[in-house]
């Protein structure tokens, strides 16, 4: 009898144990899943790139602050060296003060181009805000190209490159679409970069269009996401989504989602999904 209370107890110990190292994983996940920024790297080939660019891409920060002004962010990005940096949508939150989110945007683009020239296109936070043309304002004034079915040829480090932007995409918009005729049709020797904030818009029409790299976020990496099993759910993809977060070769070219740096307050906290700034390589 006292044996079998020994391994009882034994078991119950292991247990608590357990739990516990549970417990601690969970917290620590969660404390590094919103404030650590990481960096994933990518790269692509390409006959078009004569000589080596680096690309940072930024987005979905939500008006999230990493230290004061986001100094730890401004660093983070300094250290990757880029040649351009590329915001795609989503930094502030659509139902924020509007004169806070204005002055977030100034200083964060700000910041950000004394690193290197920004180009930027809406996400969805700031394209269905009341305050959109405030914001829109706001980046430009600071530096940011703001690319809305526009289209900018710049030479970096000796290769051009023609980086066009849209906010969304269908279909049956005749305007999207002569947009997207347009911006395919002058890349004879250009290398063609979209900044799209929905990387669902890929694949509902966008990729009917030969391009070399689109940039996109707004999954946030799928919020949460398990070991082995990755994200649980996107917007617009669903569960299990395909493109939560990563860089896809696609046939026609490229897609890079971002995993962004922010979560929006109507979701749960990121989980096993740090914050991250995407840096791909153009070879």
């Amino acid at each position: 009898m006292t044996n079998r209370k020994h391994k009882t107890t034994i078991i119950k110990h292991i247990a608590l144990s357990l739990l516990i190292l549970f417990l601690l994983w969970i917290a620590t996940d969660l404390i590094v899943s919103n404030t650590l920024i990481t960096t994933s790297k990518h790269s692509v080939q390409s006959d078009k790139i004569t000589s080596e660019v680096r690309l940072v891409v930024i987005t979905d920060l939500h008006q999230k602050s990493f230290g004061k002004d986001n100094a730890r962010l401004i660093k983070k990005v300094k250290q990757q060296n880029p040649d351009l940096i590329l915001t795609v949508g989503d930094l502030i939150e659509k139902n924020a003060d509007s004169d806070e989110a204005c002055a977030y945007l100034e200083e964060l683009i700000s910041s950000l181009s004394e690193i290197a020239p920004v180009y930027s296109c809406l996400g969805n936070q700031e394209r269905y805000s009341t305050y959109r043309q405030m914001y829109e304002v706001a980046m430009t004034s600071a530096g940011a190209k703001l690319l809305e079915l526009s289209t900018e040829e710049v030479s970096v480090n000796g290769s051009k490159i023609r980086l066009g932007g849209l906010s969304y995409y269908r279909t049956w918009d005749e305007e999207a679409n002569t947009y997207m005729q347009d911006f395919v049709s002058k890349n004879c020797d250009s290398f063609t970069l979209l900044l799209c904030h929905h990387p669902e818009l890929y694949l509902w029409g966008i990729r009917d269009y030969s391009f070399d790299l689109m940039v996109s976020g707004h999954t946030h990496g799928g919020m949460i996401r398990l070991p082995f099993v990755g994200a649980l759910h996107a917007p617009e993809q669903g569960r299990f989504p395909k493109y939560a977060g990563g860089f896809y070769d696609v046939g026609t070219g490229h897609l890079a989602v971002c995993k962004g740096l922010g979560s929006s307050p109507e979701y749960v906290p990121r989980f096993h999904n740090p914050p991250e700034i995407m840096v791909i390589d153009l070879l």
